[in-house]
């Protein structure tokens, strides 16, 4: 009989309790039908920004909305990642400041919401000041960092070609005016016996993040001849001498190493050259030698040297 009573008393407990979740269900659920007035935090996305204008930021990088909504809508507008966009284009300048007016942006937020929504205006009055510069351009020179190491007997012909020589760079006129230049990376080819082309990157300098670098690399060229030697004798021409004097120079020629294209080393003359031995250059008259100087030689010539930077002389009286 005690038994019969407890399964009597549990089967009504459950049934009481069956009833009042179903009776607190249609509560929620009458009351989320309602209509209610809350606050909603949205993170701030900016876009739009003009070609010509750099966006490093800005005053609000989240704005709280007030709404008005049922609660149906509430509950699920809480599950949602909550983000708004701002036209930056939209903004205004004064005196070299962007803005956007409050009146602007809250324009945009409520054309985003949903129209089960009700857009009561956002808690902080303020306009929206951006951080936003005018992008210059300027054309800056390239600096090559190719090590050459070329084989025995092979050298460069002409000049290293540099493709391009320059770059465009782009970026606020403040930070552009302390870029001048700007350097490839460093790189060593060896052995070289023929015509190269390498790439290099550019480095770019440091703290030069809102800069934009329209080339990132660059072409190095180079054309590779084979060269010797020839051993040339030239006459000394002595220059300032006293015109009471004479002088007898030991030896009065001195021979000189050039180096160049076997070709170019052909057409080599006498001619080409000018040594000269200056007597105002003499600091000691009791050491007897006088300093060369090569001040003539083809252009042509890669490496030149005196085999004696000076000579032994007598002076004397006429």
């Amino acid at each position: 009989m005690i038994k019969i009573k407890n399964s009597l008393q549990k089967r009504k407990v459950k049934i009481f309790l069956i009833f009042l979740f179903f009776s607190s269900m249609s509560w929620f659920i009458n009351k989320l039908a309602d209509d209610y007035t809350g606050r909603a935090a949205f993170d701030v996305v900016y876009t739009n920004v003009p070609d010509s204008l750099l966006f490093v930021g800005a005053s609000k990088d989240h704005i709280e909305v007030k709404l008005k909504a049922s609660g149906f809508t509430f509950l699920g507008f809480g599950f949602k990642n909550k983000t708004v966009t701002i036209d930056v284009s939209k903004a205004e300048k004064k005196d070299d400041v962007y803005r956007i007016p409050r009146s602007v942006y809250q324009l945009q937020i409520e054309k985003q919401l949903p129209q089960s929504m009700e857009f009561l205006g956002v808690d902080e009055g303020d306009a929206i000041v951006l951080e936003i510069y005018t992008l210059k351009t300027k054309k800056v020179p390239v600096i090559e960092r190719l090590k050459i190491n070329f084989s025995q007997n092979f050298m460069l012909d002409g000049a290293v070609l540099l493709s391009p020589d320059s770059i465009l760079v782009k970026g606020p006129e403040k930070v552009l005016n302390e870029i001048e230049s700007i350097q490839t990376e460093v790189k060593t080819i060896s052995n070289v016996t023929e015509d190269f082309s390498e790439e290099l990157l550019l480095q770019t300098p440091e703290n030069t993040d809102n800069i934009t670098y329209l080339t990132t690399k660059v072409f190095v060229k180079g054309k590779v001849v084979r060269f010797s030697e020839k051993i040339i004798e030239v006459p000394i021409k002595v220059l300032n001498l006293p015109e009471d004097f004479e002088i007898k120079l030991f030896p009065d020629t001195v021979k000189i190493v050039c180096m160049a294209k076997i070709d170019d080393l052909k057409e080599l003359q006498v001619s080409d050259f000018n040594v000269v031995a200056d007597y105002n250059a003499i600091q000691d008259e009791s050491q007897h030698t006088i300093l060369l100087k090569l001040e003539l030689a083809p252009d042509f010539l890669s490496n030149i040297r005196l085999m004696s930077n000076e000579v032994r002389y007598i002076l004397k009286r006429k």
